[in-house]
């Protein structure tokens, strides 16, 4: 039987993180899933979240959240199966969640950077904010320019300001 893939570690002394390559003559759905794969396992590390569902206890998986909200003075975590109620305050569960991942966008708001499909910039200079399920949010002004900073560490762009 041919193997699937095959695995190969270098050791590099310029690399300041380890670096995953997926070499493929063409995009499989065998490659899709062995990066998805690869990808929660280096995020494994991340503490799981305690959330409410009515009277039961779930655990979340930070890849699976979009949005964490305070809403009515609750704080409300927002993921693809639903939103649910945790029994924290935003600034606890902003310590909670991964920094590479998470970002403030207003006082009341913490978003997943990973599950935003894209950024609405407004004439005002308001940016909406599109998730991957079609919810919308908003960035407060002060905290504009730390989305564009963040936006430019993941695109290695120039700032939304000068698109």
């Amino acid at each position: 039987m041919k193997d699937r893939v095959k695995i190969r570690i270098e050791l590099d002394a310029s690399c300041d993180v380890p670096e995953v390559i997926i070499r493929t003559p063409q995009k499989t759905e065998f490659a899709e899933k062995l990066a998805s794969a690869v990808e929660r396992y280096a995020k494994s590390d991340m503490p799981r979240i305690a959330v409410t569902d009515g009277s039961a206890t779930v655990l979340l998986e930070q890849t699976d959240i979009l949005r964490v909200y305070t809403e009515l003075r609750k704080l409300m975590v927002h993921t693809v199966r639903g939103t649910f109620e945790a029994r924290c305050s935003l600034k606890e569960m902003e310590k909670m969640l991964d920094p590479e991942t998470f970002v403030r966008i207003s006082r009341f708001e913490i978003i997943n950077i990973e599950k935003v499909s894209g950024f609405d910039m407004g004439l005002s200079g308001t940016i909406q904010v599109i998730f991957d399920d079609g919810g919308t949010g908003w960035v407060a002004r002060r905290f504009v320019q730390a989305i564009e900073q963040r936006l430019d560490q993941l695109s290695g762009k120039e700032g939304l300001a000068n698109e």
